[in-house]
């Protein structure tokens, strides 16, 4: 009892003395709130976005398997042959997931450089897909520890984040700035992308982009209610105001805040900084927070997985919104999910036959937080399945269509051939099994998990190919 009394009193004292050290990332205040911090870009009429979800260096090297895979994928767009990649327009991600994405967006070959040779993929991107792979398995956990313990920072979460950006700047962002990261954008050199955190002050999604805040403005509760009354429901004076009440309610918490929403202009903003605000996973890194210069607000962001671990909300409400305007560019869009999320039934027959039931947050610590997950993507499912049975809100399949390329998902057969780094005796069972356990750190521990992950990664797509090229291609 006195030692599990005594644990207790040191980690109220190490968060206590958290609180008391807390790093804060000040960001000049916008100067000018009717315009936004970056110039908008325009549409193309398809637009193709990439979901990257959580899940440490297992989804960081999921993915850049999964985009090597997409990137060999031939379609005919706009009247000549190309890889899927160089129609891609945004990317959306979380945790794990934004480590790959802003990877991608800040070291990929400029747009000049062809992607695709007669026979594959161009020597630049053969180049460019080997560093990726390799750099995605690095351990970063204890390059930051390193970096914690050099600058004086050990037992403190919230500058771990930042010890984490320092390592990413070290090896890969060299200190980049979203002002620099917009110059890519705009020379075509890389997709429009979204890093998604929560905001601890009130459950909504922070979406750390350089897109404009009017690209989320999505407000569906008027189309809702244009659409119920158009099939004959009547709203009282009592039920508009309940109707509207709740709605409102869950607009706000549908509709993500941006950094111009806490006045701050994040021109100077590290890259590192925002992967790092995205993957503090709590209490353990983060959270990041944030306050713009000559404001007394405090915004405490971390994890992007807490709202949504998949990242495609942020790309839903952006292509939502600009498929249902008025006279808009965009005609069609489709999103494409790289999900590496841990498998939430993995844990359930190791519960089943243990009697110690609190052994589950040392095993799996992010049980909680997965059961929420559970639940809420069960309501999403439900939902979009009955908004587009009624014809409501949501485009059709024609013109808005999801196509998921889970990790999970990969299919091992007689015949294919095991990976090198893996024991040549390796059964197609024992393969299923450990793909599924990988566990969501920031570090591959072994050399097998991450050639098991990008051979998955191969064999989704290849899976999903034709549905993707029959989607883009379509007139």
């Amino acid at each position: 009892m006195m030692k599990t009394m005594s644990i207790a009193l040191s980690m109220s004292l190490c968060l206590t003395l958290t609180g008391c050290f807390a790093k804060i990332h000040q960001l000049p205040v916008h100067p000018d709130k009717a315009t936004p911090v970056f110039a908008p870009l325009p549409d193309q009429d398809t637009l193709v976005g990439i979901a990257v979800s959580g899940g440490g260096s297992r989804a960081a090297t999921f993915a850049a398997g999964a985009l090597e895979a997409l990137a060999n994928i031939r379609v005919t767009h706009d009247g000549r042959e190309r890889s899927l990649l160089e129609v891609v327009t945004h990317m959306s991600s979380v945790s794990g997931g934004s480590l790959a994405t802003a990877y991608y967006a800040v070291k990929k070959p400029a747009k000049p450089v062809a992607v695709l040779a007669a026979n594959g993929l161009s020597p630049a991107y053969q180049q460019f897909f080997t560093s990726f792979k390799e750099d995605m398995q690095l351990n970063f956990q204890l390059r930051a520890l390193f970096r914690q313990v050099a600058n004086f920072r050990v037992a403190n979460p919230t500058k771990l984040a930042h010890s984490f950006a320092d390592v990413w700047d070290a090896n890969f962002f060299d200190n980049m700035t979203f002002a620099q990261l917009y110059e890519r954008e705009q020379r075509g050199d890389a997709p429009r992308i979204m890093l998604n955190g929560t905001v601890y002050n009130s459950g909504r999604r922070l979406v750390m982009t350089t897109l404009p805040p009017s690209d989320f403005a999505y407000d569906f509760t008027k189309e809702l209610r244009a659409k119920l009354v158009a099939k004959g429901l009547q709203f009282t004076p009592e039920g508009k105001i309940s109707f509207d009440k709740s709605i409102d309610r869950a607009k706000n918490q549908f509709l993500p805040q941006t950094f111009e929403d806490i006045e701050g202009d994040h021109r100077g903003l590290p890259i590192s900084l925002a992967v790092a605000t995205s993957a503090s996973f709590p209490p353990v890194v983060g959270p990041v927070t944030y306050q713009a210069a000559e404001t007394k607000q405090y915004t405490h962001v971390g994890d992007g997985g807490l709202f949504d671990n998949l990242g495609t909300e942020s790309l839903t409400t952006l292509f939502l919104n600009k498929l249902t305007q008025t006279s808009p560019a965009a005609k069609k869009g489709l999103i494409i999910v790289i999900d590496t999320s841990y498998p939430f039934d993995e844990g359930g027959p190791e519960l089943n036959t243990s009697d110690k039931g609190f052994e589950v947050f040392a095993h799996d610590p992010s049980r909680i937080v997965g059961i929420m997950e559970e639940r809420a993507n069960a309501y999403q499912a439900m939902l979009w399945h009955s908004l587009r049975t009624e014809g409501a809100l949501l485009p059709d399949y024609d013109h808005l269509k999801i196509i998921v390329l889970r990790y999970t998902d990969s299919e091992w057969a007689q015949g294919d051939l095991v990976p090198a780094a893996c024991p040549g005796d390796m059964t197609f069972e024992a393969i299923t099994k450990t793909i599924r356990q990988v566990p969501t750190l920031f570090k591959i521990e072994n050399a097998c998990h991450g050639a098991l992950l990008i051979a998955a990664a191969q064999k989704v797509v290849t899976k999903q190919q034709q549905r993707i090229k029959n989607f883009i291609e379509a007139r």
